[in-house]
């Protein structure tokens, strides 16, 4: 039974724990949703824990492989935390839990799961867990190695796990008996062509030997020493055996062999052969194209800028509602659509499914309003459209770390980034016009160390690049692990390159409106960037929500009880009214002078100043009472006198007495 102490201990290692049910559901009576703050009595009582990846930062390398072959290559992966499950009486190991570290997650070929076909469970071998939680202790399951997840180098760990899909696959046809060393022959061949700077020889001699070990093969020195007799016999120009032979041989295609190599784009120089001499007369006859405001004032054309947040911030539900807004032309918490634009939204997480389902409830406001959408304007990407579509590994990387070598990350990601940018030209084509595009997100469609500004210049020069082009566009991304105000995850490179920057929170409970329905969102907004705008009231912070409906509202920010001193106001009370009925509002009379007053400041509430005639003494509104001709400053009294019941119609320029000390005025 777990204790106490295992919860700590394993809080300790920054889990998110929650209890799961065999329907994967947290499995509590009466039903309840998943949340992240589960009591530790709910815990321990709990059949099944799990941890949550994302709250955890931590990903998860599941092994799947019906046969369990693939199990066996486990324990050649760094040590981390590790659990597993009783299969048949036996325990399998088939979790390994590592820390993200803001280094994102690895990816066998744009995609973490391997064989390629993501619709059948049926053959999958390897799978990268980032979403959701992973089982990893009570009913059937087991902690194997109960240690902190471990950092490791995400580009090292991704070369392991495509070799074990390798010899997963090698493993299933080898033959027991006969040919083995025909066989191992061809395969240090194979081996021994994969480059020497990423696939060093003593990490393939792990897994022929791992290989040996699972075939019953006991002549481990004779199996591994092949590959660098090999790798010699190439260096000297001779021809040797490779994956055509090893396939013909085993009769199978090895299709896992494909993982570990990328395909090499050259980029032909078509540049001229210098920069051109602009003087300053030249430059003032030079016919620049123009920048005009997509979203006035945030976000202008030929932009490259940026949204991020902590998780459950509503980032997608965001972009989404902008990159309709931006489309069809309809203003948006209160910043205007001066002409509508085309938008790409790619979608790198979610099932196509429930993208849709966060569009249509985005789309309930425009029906209620009858405001037109401009569904022919908005072009969408998902993963379940590439698969559809045929593209086996789905999306691939828009920016590959730079790492190890010059074979290291080969095109650093530039077959990605034009897939994205031939789509934009064909939006363009269709529509005439350039569109705006989203990238949702950068810790999906990238496999960089994300606190590496190098890793970041190939992606950064790209969105410069086709800025100039003509195309604006923003990425979304995750914020800084260190809390709130620490900006967005990885190096701080990115940030100085943008436009705009948008942060958006989650709102703390004191500041959180009451409202109804599951599909709601509620965040603060604010601009870390706000070239060309910052200074303005459009840069402020603010809090922005969206019912179940779909309608979208901005607000100030302020805490739910300064909003009711506002209801109260413009219920008629005044500030004095307002202090006496402190304890209904949990504050001292002295905050609420203090909210008052910041009210007041922030043009919440209008308190009319009022003055005082120096001639008959009544008082003189400021806002309702005519301003004096001669002075232009003054205000003049327009009270009847009893006696007389004439005007008044004094000013304080009139004051006899005002000469004595001019600098001040008696309103």
């Amino acid at each position: 039974m777990r204790s106490l102490d295992d919860l700590k201990r394993w809080k300790d290692y920054g889990f998110v724990l929650t209890p799961v049910a065999e329907d994967k559901s947290p499995g509590l009576k009466p039903k309840q949703k998943w949340k992240y703050d589960w009591s530790d009595e709910t815990l321990l009582s709990a059949d099944r824990l799990g941890v949550f990846h994302d709250p955890s930062s931590v990903f998860s390398i599941d092994f799947d492989d019906d046969d369990y072959v693939a199990h066996k290559y486990l324990q050649l992966l760094p040590d981390t935390f590790t659990d597993g499950k009783v299969i048949n009486g036996h325990r399998v190991m088939t979790h390994r839990t590592y820390k993200a570290n803001g280094q994102g997650a690895p990816s066998i070929n744009g995609y973490p799961k391997y064989p390629k076909n993501i619709s059948k469970k049926k053959g999958l071998l390897v799978e990268v867990l980032t979403g959701k939680q992973t089982i990893f202790t009570g009913g059937d399951r087991f902690i194997a190695l109960d240690i902190p997840p471990a950092e490791v180098d995400i580009k090292s760990l991704e070369k392991k796990l495509k070799l074990i899909c390798f010899f997963t696959e090698v493993e299933k046809v080898w033959s027991a008996e006969g040919g083995r060393d025909e066989a191992h022959l061809r395969l240090a061949g194979a081996l021994a062509k994969l480059p020497a700077d990423e696939y060093p020889e003593e990490l393939l001699q792990q897994f022929q030997e791992q290989l040996c070990i699972n075939t019953g093969d006991h002549e481990l020195k004779n199996r591994t020493q092949k590959i660098r007799y090999q790798r010699k016999q190439l260096e000297n120009g001779k021809k040797i055996f490779g994956i055509t032979e090893l396939r013909s041989h085993l009769e199978s295609e090895l299709e896992a062999y494909n993982l570990l190599f990328e395909e090499e784009v050259k980029e032909e120089d078509t540049d001229p052969k210098e920069y051109p001499l602009i003087d300053g007369l030249t430059f003032d006859t030079i016919e620049y194209p123009k920048v005009n405001l997509i979203v006035d004032p945030i976000i202008p054309e030929r932009s490259f800028n940026q949204i991020y947040g902590y998780y459950e911030s509503g980032k997608t539900m965001f972009g989404v509602a902008l990159s309709m807004a931006m489309c069809s032309g309809r203003d948006f918490l209160g910043w205007t659509i001066p002409n509508p634009v085309p938008t790409l939204y790619v979608e790198s997480e979610l099932p196509g499914d429930q993208f849709r389902s966060r569009r249509n409830a985005i789309k309930t406001d425009y029906f209620e309003k009858g405001i037109p959408f401009r569904a022919e304007h908005h072009f969408t990407l998902t993963q379940d459209d590439l698969t559809m579509a045929g593209f086996k590994y789905g999306f691939k990387s828009i920016a590959v770390a730079q790492h190890e070598g010059k074979d290291a990350a080969k095109d650093y990601g530039r077959k990605g980034r034009e897939f994205i940018e031939n789509i934009l030209y064909k939006i363009e084509q269709r529509t005439g016009r350039k569109p705006f595009y989203f990238l949702d997100n950068m810790t999906r469609l990238a496999t960089i160390d994300e606190n590496k500004a190098p890793d970041w210049h190939p992606f950064i020069n790209w969105g410069i690049d086709i800025k100039n082009k003509g195309f604006a566009g923003c990425f979304v991304h995750h914020a800084n692990k260190g809390g709130n105000s620490k900006g967005s995850s990885g190096s701080s490179t990115i940030g100085r390159l943008l436009d705009t920057s948008i942060a958006l929170r989650k709102l703390d409970n004191e500041y959180r409106f009451d409202m109804t329905g599951k599909a709601n969102m509620q965040s603060s907004i604010e601009f870390d960037k706000s070239r060309g705008f910052g200074g303005s009231d459009a840069s402020k912070k603010r809090i922005i929500t969206m019912n179940e409906y779909g309608e979208w509202k901005a607000y100030p920010y302020l805490k739910q009880v300064s909003f009711q001193i506002l209801k109260f106001h413009n219920q008629g009370m005044s500030q004095k009214e307002i202090r006496e009925i402190h304890k209904e509002l949990d504050l001292s009379a002295p905050s609420v002078d203090r909210l008052y007053k910041e009210l007041v400041e922030l043009k919440l509430i209008q308190k009319e100043r009022k003055s005082h005639c120096w001639k008959c003494k009544k008082e003189i509104s400021h806002t309702q009472h005519e301003r004096c001709q001669k002075c232009t400053s003054g205000i003049i009294c327009n009270h009847i006198d009893d006696k007389t019941g004439k005007e008044c119609g004094a000013c304080y320029c009139e004051n006899p007495k005002r000469k004595k000390n001019e600098n001040k005025t008696p309103y």
